[in-house]
């Protein structure tokens, strides 16, 4: 009897649990922690699909087709190869990208993302001491460039060559063309091309690129190594219905990331650097679907410190398809081993979420299995261009400098993404603004709100 009476209580609270109302979002866009059984749930249903994968031992997972926690085996040598598209699907991508930096002040990032109809979406940046920050031309009026035909190779008809040679070992990337000097921040007014009399009036220098990445440590697979703690605290946050999860599977992409070193020569106006070394982080992702405007907004910041650790930590909004805030990402400790981060003490919305206002300065904390970082962010160089297929994404490739509580240095990259082509509401009561929890007062130019502090955690 008293069982019975157990369970039929215990199936009471389920029932209200459900039925209770989401949490107000804040902004009107993202989600707030709920209920922690969401989240139980949740965290235990992937933990399982990722042990049941781990184990499989004969069917082979279909990268272009794939789900979350992975389908079956995957082959290195599949993993590192270049994929055909499915007839069937309108938007598939294969993307590989590299991006790295050094202690002389270095900073290098290349991103070729293959599309059908022989595109490639293209952003190349390249920061030299004492010469300053170079960029495709590309990326002043349009970074959907002219690729050529291969079932091996990344490449463009503009000069770039990207090539795996031993898979999760080895990599090539040359290039033999024209680069332009940064354009800097810039703050796009309107979707789609910009004007070609920029481009015109840019100075094009030659130059020459030869690199090769070796790795450091093994690849870091989004499917069957990500945290099922971080994946469950950002979807145990959204209202749950069939229509949520079946987006889920059908926005899958296959994505796994890599440290390593990229070294080589390089050439600028005639005037070449015979030898450089940077560590690196290379990524390759593969999906039978990729629509740029489908992220609302995203941070990515890819680092690497002087003791040798590597770190990636993410926050993504795409609030149309599934996340309003995800968050994840991996540590890479100096002997190699790899720490799936669990927590990231960061809100989208405290951090850029007005167009060009991405802050300066700021400081983040979280946490990778056993491992906690206090990490106090510095930007010192950005590049603003446009991506997707109708470009109207906005990226800040921004260079920074990091630092532990610890007083470890650090290097790298933060790209940080706003959809141009959405509107974005903000929540106003009382000529105020709510801002995750924090209130700020607002002024308005031209309808849009600005604020007097656009980091939460920012520092001086």
């Amino acid at each position: 009897m008293f069982l019975s009476l157990f369970l039929t209580c215990g199936a009471a609270f389920a029932i209200y649990y459900f039925l209770l109302p989401d949490p107000e979002k804040v902004l009107q866009v993202y989600s707030q922690p709920g209920y922690w059984l969401k989240f139980r749930l949740m965290r235990f249903a992937i933990a399982h699909k990722q042990s049941k994968t781990a184990k499989e031992t004969v069917k082979v997972d279909d990268l272009m087709n794939t789900e979350f926690g992975g389908g079956g085996i995957r082959s290195i040598k599949d993993l590192e190869s270049k994929h055909t598209f499915p007839a069937d699907k309108k938007s598939p991508a294969e993307a590989v990208f590299f991006d790295a930096s050094n202690k002389e002040g270095y900073y290098f990032t290349l991103g070729t993302a293959q599309r059908k109809d022989n595109i490639i979406n293209l952003f190349f940046i390249l920061r030299v001491p004492g010469k300053g920050t170079f960029m495709a031309p590309e990326m002043l009026t349009n970074t959907n460039v002219q690729s050529t035909t291969s079932s091996s190779e990344w490449a463009t008809k503009s000069g770039w060559k990207v090539k795996c040679i031993e898979p999760m070992k080895k990599w090539t990337i040359s290039y033999n063309g024209k680069i332009v000097r940064s354009t800097g921040k810039r703050v796009f007014t309107a979707v789609g091309p910009e004007a070609e009399d920029i481009l015109t009036g840019a100075e094009q220098i030659p130059a020459t690129i030869e690199f090769t990445w070796t790795n450091f440590g093994d690849h870091f697979d989004f499917d069957k190594n990500i945290s099922p703690t971080s994946i469950a605290h950002s979807l145990a946050k959204e209202p749950w219905s069939r229509e949520l999860f079946e987006k889920l599977k059908d926005s899958h992409q296959s994505h796994y990331e890599q440290f390593g070193f990229l070294e080589g020569s390089l050439t600028i106006g005639g005037e070449k650097i015979d030898y450089v070394r940077m560590t690196s982080m290379r990524d390759h992702t593969i999906t039978s679907y990729r629509n740029w405007s489908d992220l609302r907004r995203y941070i990515m910041m890819i680092y690497h410190l002087d003791d040798g650790t590597c770190i990636h930590t993410s926050l993504i909004s795409m609030p149309e398809t599934v996340f309003t805030q995800l968050e994840f990402g991996y540590v890479v400790t100096p002997d190699g081993k790899n720490y799936a981060v669990d927590r990231i003490h960061l809100n989208l919305a405290d951090v850029g979420e007005v167009k060009g206002e991405f802050p300066q300065y700021f400081n983040y904390t979280f946490e990778a299995g056993p491992l906690k970082y206090d990490v106090k962010v510095n930007i010192i160089d950005t590049v603003s261009f446009k991506i997707g297929e109708k470009l109207e994404t906005y990226v800040d490739e921004n260079m920074a400098t990091f630092e532990t509580r610890d007083g470890l240095k650090g290097r790298g990259f933060i790209e940080a993404e706003i959809d141009d082509g959405k509107d974005y509401g903000i929540i106003q009561d009382g000529g105020k603004v709510q801002f995750s929890g924090l209130w700020l007062f607002k002024k308005t130019c031209r309808g849009n709100v600005l604020f007097t502090n656009t980091a939460l955690n920012t520092y001086a």
